[in-house]
């Protein structure tokens, strides 16, 4: 499951370069990293929710300051 949606996440040219954490426990995903924009978080959730075998997505990204 983690390695669906990093590679979904690493795939997209909007998002590479990001240091966006996966963390998957029993199909629960958890997302941790600092992004430049909301509509690169909202791809970034789009993208994991897309993923094969999630159940749910816990949002901890973060915009930059």
């Amino acid at each position: 499951m983690t390695e669906h949606v990093k590679t979904a996440l690493q795939s997209d040219p909007a998002l590479k370069g990001f240091d966006i954490q996966v963390i998957t426990l029993k199909g629960d995903v958890r997302l941790i990293g600092v992004l430049d924009s909301q509509a690169q978080i909202d791809e970034t959730l789009r993208i994991a929710r897309a993923a094969e075998g999630s159940h749910s997505i816990h949002d901890e990204l973060m915009l930059k300051r």
